[in-house]
């Protein structure tokens, strides 16, 4: 973990989840770090949109299943206001786990900007928070390729999730869409794919984190997206990465 004197800004977390075990879990390891602090914890959905109106966090810590409202609808409310009131925050990091699966596509198109196993390290949690609040999504590469994966293939045996999300465009219509981004964006988008963070991207780049932040936004803008993770999506969805393949490839 950073040391503290590196982390100067305080982040606020709302916890999310309907047992009260796990939120209470989940706020012991948060609190423990320098920079994090549990502002609040719901019990359901519908409490915590209430809470982030009272103590605006910047990062929400959402389980999926819950009573009342549940975290998909959750966190498409979240980001439509993100979106209306032109802001980037609270980013909702989703908590799930493999018996989830079906809902989790969901979730990354209602507009969460990651997600984790609930029995994940509590020092790669720590680090997700970290990097979802300044602006990245894809903490564990690995898992998360293999996650999507899972769901990307589960989707196509039995239509969409149990939300019922909208239908993803076609593959003409991304490659519209793709069409539209500039050579550097195209290539940024290739790694962000890869799973790249903005840190990673600014030093194989060779450019500022400002810059890359700039250009993802930009690539995010033109294709309608809200976060990076649906960018991953889109790359497998319009065959810039393919299941089971851990190259990455760019026809456009």
């Amino acid at each position: 973990m950073a040391a503290a004197a590196e982390l100067t800004d305080e982040i606020k977390v709302l916890v999310v989840d309907d047992q009260g075990v796990i939120r209470m879990g989940l706020s012991m390891i948060l609190d423990h770090e320098p920079d994090l602090t549990t502002i609040a914890q719901a019990e359901n959905g519908e409490e915590a949109l209430r809470l982030i109106d009272r103590y605006d966090p910047d990062v929400v810590l959402m389980d999926i299943r819950m009573p009342v409202m549940d975290g998909l609808v959750a966190t498409e409310r979240i980001t439509t206001a993100n979106k209306a009131a032109g802001r980037s925050r609270p980013a909702v990091l989703v908590l799930t786990t493999f018996d989830d699966e079906a809902y989790v596509l969901s979730a990354v198109r209602a507009g969460a900007s990651g997600f984790l196993l609930k029995d994940t390290d509590p020092d790669l949690l720590v680090s997700a928070v970290r990097a979802v609040h300044r602006g990245d999504s894809l903490v564990d590469p690995a898992s998360t390729r293999v996650l999507l994966e899972r769901c990307m293939e589960l989707e196509r045996q039995v239509g969409t999730g149990p939300s019922e999300p909208a239908a993803p465009r076609s593959d003409a219509r991304w490659a519209g869409l793709l069409s539209q981004l500039s050579e550097r964006e195209r290539e940024i988008f290739v790694w962000m794919a890869r799973g790249l963070s903005n840190r990673d991207l600014a030093s194989k780049l060779f450019v500022s984190e400002t810059t890359v932040k700039t250009h993802v936004s930009s690539v995010l803008s033109k294709l309608g997206l809200s976060s990076r993770v649906q960018a991953v999506v889109v790359a497998y969805e319009a065959g810039v990465v393919r299941p089971g393949e851990a190259d990455v490839r760019w026809d456009g």
